[in-house]
């Protein structure tokens, strides 16, 4: 059974309270069936003329000629000088959801960005089902991670622990940090990567998201995410996943360990992008801690940064009238987290109890780099 899952400022006064996903409980064997391997679907010539066979070159060296020469030169020099192709930047879209199907006008809107030549990123638990897949989209599959559901789940790990949160009445703690509890939780995102692989367009990214891993330090994120790439790479040579494949994860919440273990080469690929979640302005228009952690994460390694938002989450409080009413976290202030250096793009959802955006804001455009290229110091 699969288990489920959760930079620098400018602005204004807003609101916010915790979160985290909102999941159903799953079975390992469905997670094997969805993995069992299927069908995947997954000019004339023209004639070009030589043009020293049309000049003479025994005739004198007339100027027209020279300049005609020279021009070819040259223009041949710069072609052989510039780089084959320029650096590009490119908008992204993240359409999510973890409680149910993805909101039609979110993705409606991820198709559209695919449709620009965006790149877009389709971020769902695959139990709620899977949009019908396009060219230019990226398919990331969710699991819960550093939890576990009660019941058959959580008994297939060495142990567990009550989350004592909202949580606590579906969900559990497992350790990830147990290698044996680690290997249940490998197994699980190793299926999902097959999964993906047998339904996502060829040229598609598919990777995994993790949830509930803010209580690993550095080496413990390094740990879970290389042994997952290192199957990986073992069940290509298997044939078990299509060889071309790229294939990554996400790096969910606790950006200053991530932060850590990307600065320390500890991690063997970079993540595909990072999620911070219960972002945040303050009175005076600052983005939250973690999320200007976030943003350096994203800079420094060029991959898209995306905040979650939810309306519930008090930003912060202000004074009138000799009273301090909250400020909630609302589209508008949203909306004005996009417009940030290094934020991709901010989804913003009513309540934090229901994990289905229901708007999506596109922020910055991000750098294209070789896939996997290791972070800038």
């Amino acid at each position: 059974m699969l288990a489920c899952a959760r930079l620098e400022g400018g602005g204004r006064p807003r609101t916010c309270p915790p979160t985290r996903c909102f999941e159903t409980p799953r079975g390992a064997h469905a997670i094997e069936q969805a993995a069992c391997p299927r069908a995947r679907r997954d000019a004339p010539q023209h004639e070009v003329a030589n043009f020293r066979g049309r000049i003479n070159l025994s005739e004198p060296r007339k100027p027209m000629v020279l300049a005609v020469r020279t021009a070819l030169t040259i223009g041949m020099l710069l072609l052989v000088a510039l780089p084959a192709r320029t650096e590009e930047f490119r908008k992204q879209y993240w359409a999510t959801s973890l409680s149910g199907a993805v909101h039609d006008t979110v993705l409606q809107g991820l198709y559209d960005a695919v449709t620009r030549g965006e790149v877009g990123w389709l971020d769902v638990d695959w139990q709620n089902g899977i949009p019908r897949m396009r060219r230019g989209i990226n398919l990331i599959l969710y699991h819960v991670g550093g939890n576990c559901y009660i019941g058959s789940d959580c008994n297939r790990f060495p142990s567990s622990q009550r989350t004592r949160d909202r949580w606590g009445t579906t969900e559990r703690v497992i350790d990830l940090a147990d290698a044996a509890a680690r290997k249940v939780v490998v197994d699980d995102l190793l299926k999902l990567a097959r999964h993906a692989d047998e339904i996502a367009p060829a040229s598609s990214i598919i990777g995994v998201h993790l949830d509930n891993v803010h209580k690993l330090d550095a080496r413990g994120l390094a740990d879970v995410f290389n042994e997952f790439l290192k199957n990986v790479k073992a069940a290509q040579d298997r044939g078990l996943i299509s060889k071309t494949r790229k294939i990554g994860y996400v790096a969910k919440n606790n950006p200053q360990a991530f932060r850590e273990a990307l600065e320390q080469n500890w991690l063997d690929a970079p993540p595909l992008y990072q999620i911070n979640e219960n972002a945040r302005l303050d009175r005076d228009g600052v983005l939250d801690p973690e999320s200007r952690i976030a943003q350096q994460v994203g800079k420094r390694c060029r991959i898209p940064v995306f905040l979650k938002t939810f309306g519930t989450d008090i930003a912060d409080t202000i004074e009138e009238n000799g009273e301090q009413p909250n400020v909630f976290v609302t589209k508008e202030m949203s909306e004005e987290m996009a417009q940030m250096p290094d934020v991709s793009g901010v989804a913003w959802s009513p309540d934090e109890a229901n994990y289905h955006p229901t708007v999506f804001f596109q922020g910055s455009s991000v750098r294209e780099v070789p896939f996997g290229s290791p972070c800038n110091e």
